[in-house]
Order: C-alpha cells, then sequence, then structure tokens
C-alpha cells in the first residue's frame, strides 16, 4: 500500500501578524474581518505531499 505524507508548514510572519491583528482589535475595540484574514492565512500555509 502507497503511503502518502503531507506537510504542513506556516509562514514566519503568520504568528506575529496574528498577535499584532489581535493586539489592534483589542484598542479598538473591534473584531477583525474573518475574509481578508482567511485570505491572509491561505497565503501563509503551505502544503506539499510526499
Amino acid at each position: 500500500m502507497a503511503q502518502i505524507k503531507l506537510r504542513v508548514t506556516f509562514a514566519w510572519w503568520l504568528k506575529p501578524y496574528i498577535f499584532a491583528l489581535a493586539f489592534c482589535a483589542v484598542l479598538a475595540g473591534t473584531t477583525p474581518d474573518a475574509e481578508k484574514l482567511g485570505r491572509v492565512i491561505k497565503r501563509a500555509v503551505r502544503v506539499s505531499v510526499r
């Protein structure tokens, strides 16, 4: 049986981006736009199949 491995990695800048976004949202008393956040996360996630 063939074995498939997925490797998921995140860009180095994703964690600081999310912390900064959360910090600004708390200061402003708002919530982040889920659509924009989803697009940023999609750009930061890398999936490779082995």
